[in-house]
């Protein structure tokens, strides 16, 4: 199982890696070829579509590599008949909603762009998830192609629509036919052709995995998504447009670093429930992995945000350098939150996320408050590192791990606290000795390499701090070892 793990995660690695560098360019493309203030309302079409996902979130493809029945025709044929109604009535509202939003970022003739994202929804309504049910057997290449293939056509779209459109109708372009892409290609990847099933019992199970996912999803759009809203409507469309930018930045890596940890630790822990020391032994991994990544992620953004910035969007967004390590931040306690979440819903526990998404949603009131008294959108930025702690608190405090959880939150407190040294360490040495860019983009160059190279040993030497990992490297070359030898005797027997 740890070498079909290995090559699951170097597949998903480097199709999100794909994907991630995709998503970059694309963004860096549009926002080149159009100003802020444009970039802006862009922004607010991508945060409709976010509204639409994050609020519709049943997980149905998730069932499916949980349950235990999960592979069964009529459970696939289920969660296709419920992913079509879903979209059905997710399109509804939002057609209808378009014009209030419209109205709410005081872009009230442009209620047919709104109107127009109705059609995404119905598109992932036709999705065929036959591909996913593959993961239950760490098989994880058509999770790859599926997600790194519409993203690399989109670059081209981008591009093109860039040079005809030089407006914000560009991300009305991609947003519309990267979903066709998408759907496209899920029915290209299944080997079982697309079907309904209208069995009232498994719908009913898919139902209650999914519910609280479902609530979770308005919770997280807020978490993610709030702060964005509060500046669209109580800023300028300009502000919305470098806050974006920097938010985008730092969101990236997160939504990565939780996809692959769904697609990778949730059939491991899902497969280990039973055996109770093998499933403290995931769930602490995958907390060493969460913690490290957000180490990776301060480190980096503190030392080479100002410079990735004018690297990519160029000087008219280097405002979003002034709350990209707030924002790192953040984004950093919401990767260690991934470690209780995901033990949860590994478990079927989904109650766990939409329970601390609750408390998380606090700060949001101190972020409207700040916003309606005109305060500096940095301090609007940083409300959300506070919400995120108490989330953290809430989350591990909920998770069910056996007789370890005293060992496992004993084994939080001090990852948190060491890699929280070394963020500071870091940032603070290397932003005073490395020169500022100052439009440079020679030195806007050395700042991110030298922030990546040090952001990837800080994270590795946080990690080989603990026992279980240095323990597990010791049997990844122990197996190394022995393989060699077999291959060496079975040559020598060869020769002879």
């Amino acid at each position: 199982m740890r070498i079909n793990l290995l090559k699951g995660a170097s597949v998903l690695t480097l199709s999100q890696a794909l994907v991630a560098a995709c998503t970059f360019l694309r963004n860096i493309i549009i926002a080149r070829h159009i100003d802020a203030e444009n970039f802006g309302v862009a922004t607010t079409f991508a945060l409709t579509i976010s509204l639409v996902e994050m609020t519709s979130n049943l997980a149905l493809d998730r069932v499916l590599v949980q349950d235990r029945d999960g592979d069964s025709d009529d459970m696939l044929g289920s969660a296709h008949f419920l992913q079509f109604i879903k979209g059905l009535l997710i399109a509804l509202v939002l057609f209808a909603i378009a014009y209030p939003v419209a109205l709410l970022f005081g872009l009230g003739d442009k209620v047919w762009a709104f109107q127009l994202l109705a059609v995404v929804p119905v598109l992932h309504g036709l999705m065929n998830f036959d591909f996913v049910v593959r993961q239950r057997n760490l098989d994880f290449i058509p999770t790859a192609v599926y997600d790194a293939v519409p993203q690399i056509m989109i670059l081209f779209v981008a591009f093109a629509a860039s040079l005809l459109l030089e407006d914000y109708r560009v991300m009305l372009a991609v947003i519309l036919l990267q979903a066709t892409m998408q759907v496209l290609l899920s029915h290209i990847l299944a080997r079982r052709p697309y079907r309904w099933a209208l069995r009232w019992s498994l719908a009913k199970r898919k139902l209650e995995f999914g519910w609280p996912l479902l609530v979770n999803g308005f919770l997280l759009f807020g978490i993610f998504q709030g702060d964005r809203v509060i500046i669209g409507s109580l800023y300028s469309m300009e502000t919305l447009g470098w806050y974006s930018v920097a938010f985008s930045l730092c969101m990236l890596p997160t939504l990565i670093f939780a996809k692959l940890s769904a697609s990778l630790l949730m059939p491991i822990l899902s497969r280990s429930c039973d055996d109770a020391a093998l499933f403290y032994r995931c769930g602490e991994f995958a907390l060493i992995s969460c913690v490290s990544f957000a180490v990776l992620t301060v480190v980096f953004f503190g030392i080479g945000g100002h410079g990735l910035v004018l690297l990519s969007f160029g000087e008219q967004y280097l405002q979003a350098a002034t709350v990209i390590t707030w924002l790192a931040v953040m984004q950093a306690l919401r990767v260690v939150r991934i470690a209780p979440s995901i033990i949860a819903n590994s478990q079927a526990h989904t109650k766990n996320a939409m329970i601390a998404n609750i408390f998380r949603c606090v700060s949001l009131g101190f972020a409207v408050k700040l916003g309606l008294d005109g305060a500096p959108v940095a301090w609007v930025a940083a409300t959300g590192i506070g919400g995120e702690l108490i989330a953290l608190s809430v989350s591990v405090s909920l998770v069910q791990i056996g007789p370890g959880k005293a060992v496992f939150v004993r084994s939080l407190f001090q990852l948190m606290l060491l890699g929280g040294v070394l963020c500071y360490v870091a940032v603070a040495l290397l932003s005073e000795l490395l020169p500022k860019p100052d439009g440079s983009l020679t030195l806007a160059l050395l700042q991110v390499v030298v922030a990546g190279i040090t952001a990837l040993l800080a994270a590795l030497l946080l990690a080989i701090t603990q026992r279980s990992v240095r323990w597990e490297l010791t049997k990844v070359m122990q197996n190394r070892r022995s393989a060699g030898r077999f291959q060496g005797d079975l040559g020598s027997k060869q020769g002879t």
